[in-house]
């Protein structure tokens, strides 16, 4: 939907559609929360996209703002099928970097990166922190336009409707439609989770030496090869 049919749809399930207590500018800034709050709660698989970034040797510190615009959490980095990435907490990042370890990490607005093999084109498949797109499908943080949309599945977006009605009945003091929206809005959250299970990188546990994170690849490696 986009943001003005999202608008519609809240002041049909208003009883006082004027803007004397609610304006469209205040609903849309509850939109943008209720977004925001949808994605606090998880690594949506509608979030996922990813970026080629091209690593020169040497260089380990990557803008963020460059290589992988809204990275929130990253799924893998890998450079064609032979190489795959392991991520990484900063502090063992810069602990292990000295070494020939295939590794990442996010570092505030950075992602770093060390290869083994040197120079390449890397693939990167994270969880965005945009939450709406343009008519033209581009990503952005928040819904401005009119014709912006959620970037989530159509079926779920009464969600956002939901979220701002919250507020609003908050707002009029109107505490049993409040309680009707929120049960809404978190049933619906529920069925999301669900529906879109999470297979966002967790960093490993800190390692305190290179030997030991050595111990804890060829671990997950054996885990893996007994599971198959």
């Amino acid at each position: 939907m986009t943001k003005t049919e999202l608008q519609t749809q809240t002041n049909y399930r208003r009883r006082d559609t004027t803007e004397n207590f609610v304006s469209l500018i205040e609903m849309d800034s509850y939109f943008n929360e209720g977004l925001r709050r949808v994605a606090m709660e998880y690594d949506w698989e509608w979030q996922q996209t990813s970026a080629s970034i091209t690593y020169v040797d040497g260089s380990n510190a990557y803008a963020l703002s460059s290589v992988a615009p809204g990275l929130k959490t990253p799924i893998d980095l890998f450079y064609t099928d032979d190489y795959e990435f392991e991520y990484v907490s900063p502090e063992d990042f810069d602990r292990l970097a000295e070494q020939d370890y295939n590794i990442y990490s996010k570092d505030g607005e950075f992602l770093k990166i060390n290869s083994s093999f040197g120079s390449a084109t890397l693939n990167l498949n994270y969880y965005s922190t945009y939450l709406a797109k343009t008519s033209a499908g581009s990503w952005q943080a928040t819904l401005s336009a009119t014709d912006d949309e959620p970037i989530m599945p159509l079926r779920f977006q009464d969600i956002i409707p939901d979220y701002a009605l919250m507020r609003i009945f908050q707002k009029e003091g109107k505490v049993d439609d409040y309680s009707i929206a929120k049960k809404d809005f978190i049933e619906k959250l529920n069925l999301m989770k669900r529906e879109y299970p999470s297979k966002a990188k967790r960093a490993l546990t800190r390692m305190k030496s290179g030997m030991k994170f050595k111990t804890s690849l060829g671990d997950r490696k054996e885990n893996a090869l007994q599971q198959t």
